[in-house]
């Protein structure tokens, strides 16, 4: 640096100008904040897609953010059976022209009529959007790529496959309405630390505790459907209704009973809070129509089913029955007999444990079934001192990714957001799905 008269001035604080040309983008990259990516907005997209659960189905759970010059304008998902969709959600939210931005969504948007809600790509064409990215295709029949087809035709740029496992299993319920000829099956169990399920002798046991029948309680409210053998009724005389949470419905009750010794004034049967229909072997006896009608004086329901080779019922024409009654979430609630049943048939779609820490070591007492190896642990949930860990079977064909459900994901004592607060291990980590905007 220099003076008036050309001479040079030391100056302690001078900072060269190549210093400032090296430090100065730094600065700014320290100050500008991360972009975000394809991935990052489809991970949002499956976290407010799982605020559906229990309100949605039969339709599937769906979440949609809706991108413009890389910040989110608008989101939404499917809340409720019969309401808008995620895409319509998202379009309404909007903070500004939907023209030109790209929108993320779980699940191929629909384009077939003749339905409750109108076809969601109609209105992504109207929006003017210039690109969809979607998770994976819908397994309707009336739509599988059909939508996909008709946003390329309005030349909207569209890419499939973002997180395509993970989007599957989301809507793994779904996949198993149109795929299967039986609902998807959720076992479910409380065992002590040491794995006894009852007490000496079978006797009823308080095994989990308060925040884990609450989580209980969440399941069956989500649920369209519960099953139980006729031990569970006899021990325990349940209700297998879904209280303590706000349920916008009740599951359908069905108990596997052979030879109809549940006893008339069991309350599955005298309480009428929910529809209740018992599973068992056709007989020609007197002893048996008398049985049958008093189950049905309580309308009740008495459906027969075969006898398999093992001497039970058999499972699958249950769960055939219990689809043809048009439910298709059904969460059994199994004592070892029954579980060990489901494994072996073949039968299983997830399962949930809860583990208390308490134990019981009388050697009378039953043991928990096992779960089977090769069982994909998705996460695990601190219940206030009990443990609830979720397990997927890799070998049921709705299965995709070994990731936590929306059920574990709210199974918490301390309800909270998607992805913000819960206490599961998750494979998918989430950014934060309510950002301002």
């Amino acid at each position: 640096m220099f003076n008036s008269h050309g001479r040079r001035i030391r100056c302690p604080h001078f900072v060269p100008e190549v210093r400032i040309a090296i430090h100065f983008p730094c600065i700014l990259n320290a100050m500008m904040p991360k972009l975000r990516t394809d991935d990052d907005f489809m991970r949002q997209a499956l976290h407010l897609a799982m605020r559906g659960r229990g309100t949605v189905e039969p339709n599937p759970m769906v979440g949609c953010v809706i991108v413009k010059e890389g910040r989110v304008i608008g989101q939404g998902w499917h809340e409720k059976y019969g309401g808008p969709h995620a895409e319509p959600n998202a379009l309404a939210n909007c903070a500004e022209s939907p023209a030109g931005a790209t929108v993320y969504e779980t699940l191929e948007p629909c384009c077939h009529e003749h339905k409750q809600t109108p076809p969601c790509v109609p209105r992504l064409i109207e929006a003017k959007v210039a690109r969809v990215v979607i998770g994976c295709v819908d397994p309707n029949p009336q739509v599988a790529g059909r939508g996909i087809e008709q946003l390329r035709q309005a030349g909207i740029a569209v890419d499939v496959g973002i997180f395509e496992a993970e989007c599957k299993q989301l809507a793994s319920l779904f996949f198993a309405r149109i795929g299967l000829q039986r609902p998807y099956v959720t076992l479910k169990w409380a065992q002590t630390a040491d794995g006894k399920v009852a007490g000496p002798g079978g006797t009823r046991l308080q095994i989990s505790n308060a925040a884990s029948t609450l989580a209980v309680h969440r399941l069956r409210a989500a649920c369209d459907s519960i099953l139980v053998g006729v031990r569970t009724v006899l021990a325990d005389d349940p209700l297998l209704t879904a209280r303590l949470v706000d349920a916008v419905r009740q599951p359908a009750r069905y108990v596997l009973d052979r030879e109809l010794v549940i006893p008339p004034d069991a309350k599955v049967l005298t309480d009428m809070t929910a529809l209740t229909t018992v599973f068992c072997a056709f007989n020609r006896e007197a002893v048996y129509r008398q049985k049958r009608d008093a189950i049905l004086a309580h309308k009740a329901g008495v459906n027969n089913v075969r006898v398999g080779g093992n001497g039970k019922l058999d499972l699958a024409e249950a769960l055939e029955k219990i689809a043809d009654d048009c439910h298709r979430d059904l969460l059994v609630e199994a004592g070892p007999s029954l579980a060990q049943g489901f494994f072996e048939a073949g039968l299983v779609d997830r399962v949930w444990v809860i583990r208390s820490s308490r134990s019981e070591p009388d050697t009378t007492a039953p043991a928990a079934a096992a779960i089977p190896a090769g069982y994909v642990a998705t996460g695990k949930v601190d219940l206030a001192g009990d443990t609830l860990t979720e397990y997927l079977n890799p070998g049921s064909p709705v299965f995709f990714s070994g990731t936590p459900s929306a059920d574990l994901l709210y199974a918490s004592p301390l309800p909270a957001a998607p992805g913000r607060g819960n206490r599961i291990i998750p494979t998918l980590q989430s950014p934060d799905p309510s950002p301002s905007y």
